[in-house]
């Protein structure tokens, strides 16, 4: 398979070539997601996503001749304790800490752990807030050595060939590190132009039996398609850590990963990642095309803007075996869609997801509830819109002011935000308050949306239809229990 990843022998690493790659374990029972600006509590999509970021990272770490090991705390029973164990039997080069704005006062915290136990070990965090708030991050973190700003890749293969080396840490593009009392900001790294280059993700450095499907309880992995996003949207932070310009792998190379996943580690469903695979009409068709042609039996989902499918397209993707699309329908109310800058319009909404019902594909709609200017009248036309469309899934958050995005500063010059607490700037949970709305009403609505949407009798029927198993059963449960907790 071109350009799939050689085998390697982890034994012979000398320690001092070791990187450890950690999504940190959960800290009082709080499990985050840290993928991009994906930035959510796992119980959110009820499932956990597989680390892509940390996978291609440590990839390319072993193409420099590093012997990378990566930590899924949300997945593996592993405690901090156990953490720390792990880390002094490594003795690592350098630690990677993955960070998420709700999660960023605990993460960083490691480092003070890390360093403690062995004050020799370098310790980096990567991640759009510390991206977006590198001078903020280091206050909060007096024992972290650096931060990425930017996608992680190639910043932290440089980052650990220097300190290998023993070369200038000044000369990394894209790194802010500690020197002495001072910070010091190196220049902006260019975004990688061709993505074809990057090597698969080192999956088998994660156990890929813990990454599975809601309801099908079938094992999957993330699979990325592009990065960066053109469209000015205020409430998204990822063009801090992936740029505003289009930037996509080819088609031939995603369907290799694919194949490639198929053939080493007997996986066959899939999400692809990125900002939303329909950007671009033409590229998302060639894709499905390329999948069709192959021949490839996968089953997989994907994300999209409501004004950016057509009926060719998802019947092509539908036929290559997609069989969920996730639309962000963000509001059910014009102005407020208008107001966030979101570029799209009510009847977009319901052409897109009456277009990819007729082909046969379920569609999940994903609503935000509390955004500057809205009011009981907009919050209520959110719920009663996305029952209007007849989703198959439906998924209701309340608006983040995460730090990078426009949204952010309007609501802190505004003074909206409740509270300094990150652990709050979650998406069930509302901490922007306005002259129009409070925090605690978006909260109640959020709460009698699920309620409405999810007692529909042709929702609870078509949930129920799933189950056809003992082990369907068991898996329903279980998503039932992650998203009601």
């Amino acid at each position: 398979m071109p350009g799939a990843p050689q085998q390697h022998d982890h034994s012979v690493a000398a320690a001092g070539e070791r990187v450890l790659l950690l999504n940190p374990p959960p800290v009082a029972g709080v499990n985050v997601v840290r993928e991009g600006r994906c930035m959510q509590r796992t119980a959110t999509w009820t499932t956990v996503w597989s680390p892509v970021s940390l996978a291609t990272t440590a990839a390319v770490l072993r193409d420099a001749g590093f012997d990378p090991r990566i930590s899924d705390g949300i997945v593996e029973d592993i405690d901090l304790a156990g953490l720390m164990e792990l880390i002094g039997e490594l003795e690592p080069l350098l630690v990677v800490i993955n960070t998420a704005t709700t999660s960023i006062e605990t993460d960083l915290g490691l480092a003070s752990m890390v360093k403690e136990a062995l004050p020799q070990i370098h310790v980096i965090a990567m991640g759009v807030h510390v991206s977006s708030m590198p001078d903020a991050c280091f206050d909060m973190a007096p024992d972290l050595d650096m931060l990425v700003r930017g996608e992680p890749e190639l910043t932290i293969r440089d980052t650990a060939l220097a300190l290998r080396d023993e070369g200038g840490l000044e000369k990394v593009d894209g790194l802010s590190f500690r020197n002495g009392d001072d910070v010091i900001h190196n220049h902006k790294r260019a975004f990688i132009e061709d993505l074809d280059e990057l090597p698969f993700p080192a999956w088998d450095l994660v156990d890929t039996g813990r990454y599975r499907m809601p309801f099908s309880g079938r094992r999957y992995l993330l699979t990325a398609s592009a990065r960066g996003c053109p469209y000015g949207c205020t409430f998204c932070a990822n063009k801090v850590y992936y740029g505003a310009r289009l930037r996509r792998r080819s088609p031939a190379r995603i369907v290799d990963e694919i194949e490639w996943i198929g053939e080493e580690f007997g996986i066959t469903d899939f999400l692809i990642w990125s900002e939303s695979f329909t950007n671009d009409q033409s590229y998302a068709i060639e894709t499905a095309e390329e999948i069709l042609r192959r021949g490839l039996d996968i089953d997989w989902v994907c994300n999209s803007r409501v004004d950016t499918v057509s009926p060719k397209l998802l019947r092509t993707i539908k036929e290559a075996g997609c069989w969920m699309i996730g639309y962000g329908i963000e509001s059910g109310s014009q102005e407020v869609l208008d107001s966030v800058r979101k570029g799209t319009s009510i009847f977009d909404a319901v052409q897109a997801v009456r277009m990819a019902h007729e082909v046969g594909l379920e569609v999940t709609g994903h609503c935000v509830l509390g955004f500057p200017g809205e009011s009981q009248r907009t919050m209520r036309e959110t719920i009663d819109f996305a029952k209007f469309l007849r989703l198959d899934y439906a998924q209701f958050y309340c608006a983040v002011a995460f730090p990078g995005s426009q949204l952010y500063t309007q609501c802190l010059e505004s003074g909206w935000l409740d509270t300094p607490d990150w652990s709050f700037y979650d998406q069930n949970t509302s901490v922007i308050s306005t002259p129009t709305l409070t925090s605690e009403q978006v909260m109640r609505a959020r709460d009698q949306a699920y309620s409405e949407f999810y007692r529909q009798p042709y929702i609870v029927r078509n949930t129920l239809s799933k189950i056809r198993s003992p082990e369907d059963m068991v898996n329903f449960a279980r998503t039932v229990r992650d998203f009601l907790s």
